[in-house]
């Protein structure tokens, strides 16, 4: 798959660290010239400047992507400026425990449905709008297994990724006669300071990554490679698809954990 997005411009949300810095570096690494969007001026400048320490083609576009006015800005400024959008990687996002659902607040449940499934719709509507005029384009939606199966305290979190895999799914039918392709790549646990902070102490990692079929936590870099896959021809055929990367979690029966 070397070179495979030669001539090809890609958005990537939440571009300043974690998945979305993995993906903005290897889009561009396969020859993309990569926007980078990120709430955070800083992240994003940064993650530009590892791509051209890489070789590669990138410029930043900060911003709040929970904001369907800026989103269309986005889109449009892109493709005023490069005369295309062949890629969206729409995979900003945030929000692990929250707590039970009787203690979320009004205000902490829409800030939740407002990026983790609101800013995707924004992202998803105005890249369709592009892409299908165009007749195509592969836009690439990052969900989590927190939307397919319920993991307690994340209530708002989940329900706002399960509406994503559905949000896919509802453009893939739509658009497919297009030529644009809709999928979520949809990431277990991926190793972070945040997320092993979470867990608490490499005794409790250890436990848990022994619940993982493949014995451990993803990297952003892998998840960014099934990214690109979907966003390069080598998946001319595939849409509509809520792809699992949990290295085998979710193919596992749900039985009471008996301990060590």
């Amino acid at each position: 798959m070397i070179n495979c997005l030669d001539g090809r411009t890609a958005i990537v949300t939440g571009g300043g660290s974690g998945i979305g810095r993995a993906t903005a570096r290897l889009f561009a690494a396969r020859g993309a010239h990569v926007v980078v969007n990120d709430l955070d001026h800083d992240r994003a400048k940064e993650t530009v400047a590892r791509v051209h320490a890489d070789g590669g083609s990138a410029e930043q576009y900060p911003g709040d992507v929970t904001q369907p006015d800026f989103v269309d800005s986005l889109v449009n400024d892109v493709v005023a400026s490069r005369g295309r959008l062949d890629v969206m990687h729409s995979n900003a996002g945030a929000g692990l425990a929250q707590g039970p659902l009787a203690s979320i607040d009004n205000a902490r449940w829409r800030a939740e449905i407002a990026l983790n499934l609101d800013a995707n719709f924004y992202c998803v509507r105005s890249a369709l709008r592009v892409m299908a005029v165009a007749g195509r384009g592969s836009i690439i939606v990052t969900a989590s297994g927190a939307g397919m199966g319920a993991v307690p305290g994340t209530g708002p979190y989940g329900t706002a990724k399960a509406g994503v895999v559905q949000l896919v799914r509802s453009a893939a039918v739509e658009y497919g006669s297009s030529g644009v392709r809709v999928n979520a790549v949809v990431p277990g646990a991926v190793a972070s300071p945040r997320f092993t902070d979470r867990i608490g102490g490499d005794d409790r990692l250890a436990r848990y990554e022994r619940q993982i079929p493949l014995g451990r936590l993803a990297t952003a870099e892998e998840i960014a490679e099934a990214v690109l896959w979907l966003a390069s021809d080598a998946s001319a055929y595939v849409t509509g698809v809520a792809l699992p990367l949990d290295g085998g979690t979710s193919a596992k029966l749900a039985l009471p954990y008996l301990g060590d």
